[in-house]
């Protein structure tokens, strides 16, 4: 005879006391009495298992209020300082939008001190994985801005347009990037438009052009000062005006962006040495640096403006035994550095962090075929960009096509960039809340994100006209999903750190 369900609730409990069953059951069939059977074994086997329905039903009941509470108030159980840990973690692109959530989080999103943690953190990931904070911008010729990011398919990257449209169907070169700023000179046919852009708060700014200004063909640099907690754009003397402009009169001048306005450093402190066009300034610490040519020696220089000093020196170059000639120069994380390379042969990477000291971090002459077309020929045209997931570096043929270099193994591997057929430069750029300054634009993707706008108290909101209230309604809308967004972003990290705590 089988036993009843409760003499073996209590047959159960009695000899492993850590045990609950708890079933209710009228009608039992054969078969229920068999899985329960089963069930019952299963259970005794593991002693410390705890089973109760309606415990289990109601504990769901208390999550899905705790889920709704939470939802309804991020901010309801979690610190304050965990939130500002948590969203300086969190990609500038989000946190634009996430300004719009509620005022706290407005207010503390715009503020100089949170912007400055959420830099300084993406600064010190910057270039060490494109899974990160760093992008990959493409220019092209009269056409728009290209942003690459990273795809879950090996060695591809996809291209996205950029909503710029001041660089559409009109000349532009990038000419150097500081903490997510990029300084562009635009050829609009007139003198030119030098603006300062920030893609991932889409915000840009045109800066007054200085005197006798020649458009895309001068020479510019962008950098952060220190001293002044300032960034200062720094004009140069061009090398395309020195054999073009008639009377031109090679000069330095500097723009803080908080000033606004353009000052002419001393005669005596502007260097005889002349700037491409075309090259990107390199900005690392704490300096401008331009590959240029000395006329005199017919070879390359390193040259290096300080941006606290406002003073130029020359940066001797990597030891050399045998001839080789510097091809490139430019930023790898804290380090400057440069392409020593022999025309149809090798090429070796070196970098410094004091302008003294230089170790080699790359050495290769095993360059990937290409067919109908010398390997070697592209030797001087490699350019080191950044270091991949698995700490490959991502490197350029310029304009041409993107590699990764296993330098353990010295193998390279072909990147496809889906979406980009073709570009003129590569620039890449840390993703930053840094504004342009005072008197910005938003692009339309930023205006039309909502980005840009600002929540009212309500006695104001009822002073809007009634044209408004279904702009008011798809704002709220929005909060709403970014609330829901956010409520399972914290309670999934803050839930994280507890494990691995």
């Amino acid at each position: 005879m089988p036993i009843q369900p409760e003499e073996e609730s209590t047959l159960n409990q009695t000899q492993k006391p850590n045990l609950v069953i708890t079933q209710n059951m009228s009608n039992v069939t054969a078969e229920e009495e068999e899985d329960r059977d089963v069930s019952t074994l299963n259970q005794t086997q593991n002693p410390n298992r705890v089973i109760d329905q309606n415990m289990f039903d109601g504990r769901e009941e208390e999550e899905e209020e705790e889920e709704t509470t939470t939802t309804q108030n991020p901010n309801l159980e979690i610190p304050e300082d965990i939130i500002t840990d948590i969203l300086k973690r969190l990609p500038a692109k989000s946190l634009v939008r996430f300004r719009c959530v509620c005022k706290p989080w407005g207010s503390l999103l715009t503020d100089p001190t949170f912007i400055k943690s959420h830099l300084e953190r993406n600064r010190s990931l910057f270039q060490s994985n494109l899974k990160t904070n760093t992008r990959l911008i493409l220019t092209r010729y009269c056409d728009t801005l290209l942003s690459t990011t990273d795809s879950e398919t090996r060695n591809v990257m996809q291209a996205e347009e950029l909503d710029f449209p001041l660089v559409k169907n009109l000349p532009y070169y990038v000419k150097g990037h500081c903490d997510g700023l990029l300084c562009l000179v635009i050829n609009d046919g007139d003198e030119g438009m030098l603006v300062i852009y920030n893609p991932s708060i889409q915000q840009y700014r045109k800066l007054p052009s200085p005197g006798g200004f020649r458009s895309t063909r001068e020479a510019i640099g962008i950098g952060y000062d220190k001293t002044k907690q300032d960034y200062k754009v720094v004009r140069v003397p061009s090398n395309y005006c020195r054999m073009k402009v008639p009377g031109y009169k090679p000069r330095v001048e500097v723009l803080e962006l908080k000033s606004n306005t353009w000052r002419q450093i001393p005669d005596e402190d502007t260097p005889p040495y002349f700037v491409e066009h075309i090259f990107q300034a390199t900005e690392v610490n704490g300096g401008l640096y331009w590959l240029v040519e000395d006329h005199r020696t017919a070879s390359c220089v390193i040259l290096r403006f300080d941006l606290a000093e406002e003073k130029f020196r020359v940066i001797a170059p990597p030891p050399d035994e045998c001839s080789r000639s510097v091809a490139w120069i430019g930023p790898l994380k804290d380090w400057l550095c440069v392409v020593h390379t022999r025309r149809l042969s090798d090429v070796h990477v070196w970098a410094t962090k004091d302008d003294m000291t230089w170790t080699r971090i790359i050495t290769t002459s095993k360059f990937p075929k290409i067919p109908g077309r010398d390997p070697y020929m592209d030797s001087f045209r490699y350019m080191p960009l950044c270091y991949t997931e698995k700490g490959d570096v991502l490197m350029s043929v310029r304009g041409e096509r993107f590699l990764t270099f296993d330098h353990r193994n010295n193998v390279f591997e072909r990147v496809d960039i889906h979406g980009a057929k073709h570009w003129l430069q590569e620039t890449l750029y840390c993703e930053s809340l840094v504004s342009p300054g005072v008197g910005v634009h938003q692009t339309e993707a930023a205006r039309s994100s909502g980005s840009g706008v600002n929540l009212l108290p309500r006695d104001d909101q009822a002073e809007e006209d009634d044209g408004e209230a279904e702009s008011s309604s798809s704002v709220l809308r929005m909060m709403t999903s970014l609330k829901r967004e956010l409520a399972n972003l914290l309670a999934c990290t803050v839930g994280l750190r507890n494990a691995q705590g």
